[in-house]
């Protein structure tokens, strides 16, 4: 270790002694002198520079210039610094054009069982909704008016009047003549979906009154679209529609007549709740 200190003792005074000798002048040139690394404040500092290379000379004693040694260690890095101020959100963006239309997605799973619904009410009910008006020989003579009538309670909105006439109908005169009985709901006739009605048409021939026949007849039907509460059924007479020769009519010669009324759900009824 002694020798290798010796060693580098006797290069750096040969290093100092080889540049004191290229530093002078041999003959009429003037010195040259080497230029050193700038420091601050010292002969080649470019914050205070010197007018000639013989105030550098001077000035390099004074300041104490050295001679520049190898580089140092590499600095460690500086503390990061913080974040800056977030920018302002930028202008959005135009909409894309349309895409195309998707293709169908495959179908759902089956969904899950419903509780069991509560058991209906209306058809039950319906049933037992019926009324009869009935009469002892009636024997009704008049015709035109209204012969009789059966005040019946609807409970539904939705659901029909199924209506019967049971009676003996007769209609004479000494040549054709035609008779027409038929329903009336409030003093309407039915449009749900049609008219209610029967007619007796008689031809003598002979100009007499020949034909005085008195027959049990049926008139039957359903009428829909009546409202809801009380319902006046009427039994009428008139004269047929066309016929010039009204005739005799009698209702109810001698024998029981009868309206039936019966309230019903019908399954067009029922898909108009």
């Amino acid at each position: 270790m002694a020798t290798v200190g010796r060693t580098h003792f006797l290069l750096g005074l040969l290093w100092l002694w080889s540049a004191a000798v290229l530093a002078q002048d041999t003959g009429a040139q003037r010195k040259v002198k080497a230029k050193w690394p700038y420091y601050p404040g010292f002969v080649n500092d470019p914050a205070n520079p010197v007018n000639s290379e013989d105030e550098e000379e001077k000035a390099c004693p004074a300041n104490g210039c050295c001679v520049q040694g190898p580089p140092g260690m590499p600095g460690t890095n500086g503390v990061p610094g913080s974040n800056g101020i977030p920018g302002t959100p930028g202008i959005g963006g135009k909409d894309g054009d349309k895409g195309d239309r998707g293709l169908p997605g495959r179908p759902g799973r089956p969904g899950t069982k419903g509780d069991k619904g509560d058991s209906g009410s209306g058809a039950m009910l319906l049933g037992s909704n019926i009324k009869q008006c009935a009469w002892r020989n009636l024997n009704f003579d008049e015709d035109h008016g209204k012969i009789k009538e059966c005040p019946f309670s609807k409970r539904f909105t939705n659901s029909s009047l199924r209506v019967v006439w049971n009676g003996a109908l007769r209609v004479t005169s000494t040549s054709g003549c035609c008779k027409r009985w038929y329903f009336t709901f409030n003093g309407m006739e039915c449009s749900g979906p049609l008219p209610i009605e029967g007619l007796v048409y008689t031809n003598a021939n002979n100009g007499m009154y020949g034909l005085n026949i008195h027959r049990v007849s049926s008139i039957e039907g359903i009428c829909s679209g009546l409202p809801k509460g009380k319902i006046n059924v009427e039994f009428s007479v008139r004269n047929c529609k066309g016929i010039s020769n009204s005739g005799n009519a009698y209702t109810g010669w001698n024998s029981v007549s009868r309206i039936i009324v019966e309230e019903i759900m019908l399954p067009d009824d029922a898909t108009n709740q």
